[in-house]
C-alpha cells in the first residue's frame, strides 16, 4: 500500500504532461489545418514526396499523420482516399510511411519528457520512413513494368 500512493502520484504527472502536450498540438492542428500553410507546406515537400512514389494528394493525410498519430492520419486518409480516388498503390505507400513515421512530434515531445534524446528519435525515425518508402516505392514500380 505504501508504494501505491506514489505511484498513483506518479501516474498523475505524468498524465498531466502528456495533456499539457497532446492538446496544445491537436488544437493548433486543426487551426493549421485550414490555413494556406499546408497548401505552402505540401508544394514545399513535393519532390520528397515524389521521391516517395506519392502525389499531392497525399500531404494532407501525411501531416496530420506524422504530426497527430496514426488513428488520426488513418480516419483522414479515408476520407482523401473516397474524395480523390487515390489508387492503392498511393495508400499503400503512405499506411508504409506513417506505420514507420507517425506522431512525431507528439511522441518526441512525450520521450523528451522522459529523458529521450529528440533529434536521434526524430531523425531516425523520418530517414527509415522516407528510404524504406521510397525503395518499396521503386520496387512496386519495378515489379509492374
Amino acid at each position: 500500500m505504501e508504494a501505491l500512493v506514489p505511484a498513483v502520484l506518479g501516474a498523475l504527472k505524468l498524465a498531466l504532461k502528456l495533456v499539457i502536450i497532446i492538446v496544445p498540438l491537436v488544437t493548433l492542428f486543426e487551426v493549421l489545418r485550414y490555413m494556406p500553410i499546408f497548401r505552402r507546406a505540401g508544394r514545399a515537400v513535393d519532390p520528397l514526396m515524389r521521391g516517395m512514389g506519392l502525389t499531392r494528394d497525399a500531404a494532407v493525410p501525411l501531416f496530420t499523420g506524422i504530426f497527430l498519430g496514426i488513428a488520426y492520419g488513418a480516419g483522414i486518409i479515408i476520407r482523401v482516399a473516397q474524395e480523390k480516388k487515390l489508387p492503392k498503390r498511393e495508400l499503400f505507400l503512405m499506411g508504409l510511411f506513417l506505420a514507420t513515421c507517425h506522431a512525431v512530434v507528439e511522441d518526441t515531445l512525450i520521450f523528451v519528457v522522459i529523458g529521450g534524446d529528440a533529434w536521434i528519435m526524430l531523425g531516425v525515425r523520418v530517414l527509415i520512413a522516407v528510404a524504406l518508402t521510397a525503395l518499396l516505392a521503386r520496387l512496386w514500380k519495378l515489379r509492374n513494368d
